[in-house]
């Protein structure tokens, strides 16, 4: 059991650290207290999460950006599989928002970690999970991957363009399939797995100018109000 809980890390909503102490001291305790022997542990951890340049300054001082961060750090210091997050990312500023959901996508992608998340910034959600678990008074009502989600609530990417056959022929070239010419200007695109800031290069490298690129559809948030009534809860 004990060494279960060592592959494992937390975030709690509100990090707990020592007001006086700098980011690299705060971290030296918690390897103290955690066993966590190896030499460059603080080191790294102050890397990955972009703290490495915060010097003398004192945890008091940090912004709920930086705290959230030394957070994580700390959670990553005994290199978990499974990382688990509550409310991360509330109070943030929309720049620290993106900057700890990059963090979180590199930890998965990266170091094949698996990541809880719990809150209920649903559409943040949906940038970063694969599946979905809907909890209502205590009970999990609902699991479905984001596939799954997308299909039931009919996702798709809406492309707006000046030079829609030139785009469509992009796309196959892309082999993008699974997509709609709606209209002059407008296309559909309902594949799965369709990195934006690549069909957004490809475009643009092709002369295609672009009016607006924007997810459509039911998001999680009117999707999980309406489950939620549904099964009577509140």
């Amino acid at each position: 059991y004990i060494q279960m809980l060592k592959r494992v890390g937390n975030v709690i909503e509100t990090p707990v650290a020592y007001d006086q102490l700098t980011a690299e001291q705060n971290l030296n305790y918690y390897c103290k207290i955690s066993g966590v022997v190896e030499p460059d542990a603080v080191s790294k951890a102050l890397a990955f999460v972009g703290l490495t340049n915060v010097g003398n300054k004192k945890y008091r001082d940090f912004s709920l950006g930086m705290k959230q961060k030394l957070g994580l750090a700390i959670a990553l210091l005994n290199q978990p599989d499974f990382l688990i997050l509550d409310e991360p990312i509330n109070g943030l500023d929309p720049v620290a928002i993106v900057e700890f959901r990059e963090l979180l996508l590199r930890l998965n992608q990266e170091r094949g970690m698996t990541i809880l998340i719990s809150s209920h910034i649903l559409e943040e959600l949906y940038l970063v999970a694969t599946r979905f678990g809907v909890i209502s008074e205590g009970r999990l009502i609902k699991e479905m991957t984001k596939h799954e989600f997308d299909l039931m609530a009919k996702r798709f990417i809406q492309l707006e363009v000046d030079d829609v056959a030139t785009a469509s022929r992009l796309l196959d070239s892309q082999l993008i399939s699974e997509y709609k010419v709606v209209s002059d200007h407008k296309i559909h695109i309902y594949q799965e797995n369709v990195l934006i800031r690549d069909l957004i290069r490809q475009l643009v490298y092709e002369g295609i100018a672009i009016d607006q690129i924007s997810f459509e559809g039911e998001n999680l948030e009117s999707y999980f109000k309406e489950l939620v009534t549904s099964e009577g809860g509140n």
